[in-house]
C-alpha cells in the first residue's frame, strides 16, 4: 500500500522526466482498465478482472480445490511450528505471517481440518453438506484463491504508481468540506477503498501513528473508507447470482458508502473521539495541495511524486508475491473456519433465527420478499464479511439477494479482520462502539438498499 510520507517527502521534488511519466501513466492506465473498464461477459457485462477470475476457476477449479487443502494445511503446521515449537523465523515475513496468537492459529486450525474433511468427504454431515462446507470450501474459498492470486498483482497497479494519488487529490477538498477530514485523507481513503479492508485499517493506523491523523480523523477513516475493494465486490456478487448487474451493485454500495461517510463522523461514537495528535508527533500541515496550485496540478504533482519511489519490475513482482502469502496463509484459513462456525449455527440451531427475529416484521413492513431467510444476513456480519452472502444465496427473490449483498459489504466492521485490527490500533474503539457502527451502517444501509433495488436495479 501507498505511505502518503512518502509521497509527500517525494512531492519535495517533481520530477517530471519521460520515463517517470511513463510509469505513472502505463502501470495507472492498466489498474484502471482491469478493475474499472466495463466489458461483455455472456449475456451482460462485467470488468476484465472478473472475466479473468472466472477464466481461473473454470480452468483450474480442481486444482484449486487441492491448492486450498496444501494452503490451509502448510498454514496451520507453520503457525503452529513458529508460535508454539521450536521453530525461529528466518524472515521478517515468516514472523509477521506465522507467529500469532494462540485465537488465530486456532483458528487457522480449525480451517485445515474442515477443509481436509469436506475434500476427503470424511468429514460428519455437518461439516460435509453443501449448506456448510460445499458453500464455504466447495465454492467460496477456491474462489478466493484465483481472486487473491489476481488481486495480489493487479491492485498495486491502482495503488503504487500515482493513480489514487492523482484522484485523491481530485477529491481533497471535497473530503474537508463533505467529510470534516483534511485534505490528505482522500488518498489515504481512496487507498483503502481501492485495496484490501484490512491493509487500508493498517495504513491509516500507521499514519495516525506518524501524526498525520488525530483520533478522530483516523478513526472515521478507518470506519468509513476501508470498505471491500472492488475484487471481493464482484466475488460477493458472483455468490449471490448477481454477476450480471455488477455494475448497478457497484454502483449502489458506492451511494451508501457516500450517505455513511456523511453521517457517522456527525454522530457518536465517532464524533465524541478526541481531535488530539498522538502524543510525540509532529508535523500535522496538509499539504495535499499547495498554495496556488489547481486539483490538477497537485494531482499530477502527487502522482509523480508516487511515481517516482514506486517499485520496478522485480520489486513488484516481489511485492506481488508477498501479499499473496499474507492473503493465502494468513486470510483464507481463519476465514474457513469462522464462516463454517456461522454456517453450522445458522444451519444447525436457532442462534442467529433468535437474534434476527426482531428484524422480520421490519422486513416485512418494507415489502422484502423471504425476509424471514434474509434476517440473520443483518447480524451476522458482524462476525465476518462473507457470511450474509453464504446465507442469502439461496434466496430466491432477486431483491432480497441483493440486499443481502449489499449489506455484506456495506456492513463494514466484521471482527474477523476490521475490528480485531482496530481494537489493537488504539484509537479509542472499543468493541462496544465498533457494535453501535455496525448497527448504524446497517439502518441506514438496509432501506437505501430496499429502495435502490425495488425502484432502481430490479
Amino acid at each position: 500500500m501507498t505511505n502518503p510520507g512518502n509521497v509527500a517527502a517525494a512531492a519535495q521534488s517533481d520530477d517530471r522526466s519521460t520515463s517517470n511519466w511513463l510509469k505513472f501513466i502505463i502501470p495507472s492506465t492498466l489498474g484502471a482498465a482491469l478493475f474499472l473498464m466495463p466489458v461483455p461477459g455472456g449475456d451482460t457485462w462485467t470488468i476484465p478482472f472478473g472475466v479473468m477470475v472466472d477464466w481461473l476457476n473454470g480452468n483450474f477449479g480442481a486444482l484449486l480445490k487441492w491448492a486450498l487443502v496444501v494452503v490451509t494445511m502448510a498454514s496451520a503446521v507453520l503457525t503452529l511450528w513458529y508460535s508454539y515449537g521450536p521453530g525461529k523465523p528466518s524472515t521478517p515475513m515468516m514472523v509477521q505471517y506465522f507467529r500469532t496468537t494462540a485465537v488465530w492459529t486456532g483458528l487457522r486450525c480449525l480451517g485445515a481440518v474442515f477443509t481436509v474433511l469436506y475434500t476427503t468427504g470424511t468429514g460428519p454431515e455437518w461439516i460435509i453438506s453443501g449448506a456448510t462446507g460445499g458453500t464455504v470450501v466447495g465454492a467460496l474459498m477456491t474462489n478466493l484463491l484465483a481472486l487473491f492470486a489476481l488481486a495480489s498483482f493487479g491492485l498495486p497497479l491502482l495503488s503504487d504508481y500515482g493513480f489514487m494519488e492523482f484522484v485523491g487529490a481530485l477529491l481533497s477538498k471535497s473530503f474537508h468540506f463533505l467529510f470534516r477530514l483534511p485534505g490528505r485523507s482522500a488518498i489515504d481513503g481512496l487507498a483503502s477503498w481501492l485495496g484490501a479492508a484490512a491493509l487500508g485499517v493498517m495504513l491509516t493506523v500507521q499514519q495516525y501513528d506518524k501524526g498525520v491523523y488525530t483520533t478522530r480523523e483516523a478513526a472515521v477513516v478507518a470506519t468509513n473508507f476501508s470498505i471491500v475493494s472492488i475484487p471481493f465486490c464482484y466475488v460477493i456478487a458472483k455468490l449471490v447470482g448477481l454477476s450480471d448487474v455488477f455494475f448497478a451493485y457497484y454502483g449502489c454500495v458506492l451511494i451508501i458508502g457516500f450517505v455513511c461517510a456523511l453521517i457517522l463522523p456527525r454522530i457518536p461514537p465517532l464524533s465524541r473521539l478526541p481531535d488530539d495528535y498522538k502524543a510525540g508527533t509532529t508535523n500535522h500541515i496538509d499539504a495535499t495541495v499547495r498554495e496556488g496550485e489547481t486539483l490538477v496540478q497537485a494531482g499530477t504533482r502527487l502522482g509523480l511524486a508516487r511515481a517516482r519511489i514506486a517499485p520496478n519490475f522485480p520489486e513488484f513482482i516481489k511485492n506481488g508475491f508477498d501479499n499473496l502469502v499474507f492473503m493465502w496463509f494468513s486470510l483464507v484459513p481463519a476465514t474457513v473456519a469462522i464462516a463454517m462456525i456461522a454456517l453450522v449455527l445458522v444451519e444447525y440451531t436457532p442462534v442467529f433465527h433468535w437474534l434476527s427475529a426482531p428484524f422480520v416484521p421490519i422486513l416485512n413492513w418494507a415489502g422484502l420478499a423471504e425476509a424471514e431467510a434474509a434476517a440473520p444476513s443483518l447480524v451476522v456480519g458482524f462476525a465476518d464479511m462473507y457470511l450474509p452472502a453464504l446465507i442469502g444465496k439461496s434466496i430466491e427473490s432477486q431483491e432480497t439477494r441483493f440486499l443481502v449483498a449489499i449489506l455484506s459489504v456495506s456492513q463494514l466492521i466484521y471482527m474477523s479482520e476490521v475490528g480485531a485490527i482496530l481494537l489493537r490500533a488504539n484509537l479509542g474503539l472499543n468493541v462496544g462502539h465498533l457494535a453501535m457502527i455496525f448497527v448504524i451502517r446497517t439502518i441506514i444501509a438496509t432501506p437505501i438498499a430496499i429502495f435502490l433495488a425495488h425502484y432502481v436495479v430490479f
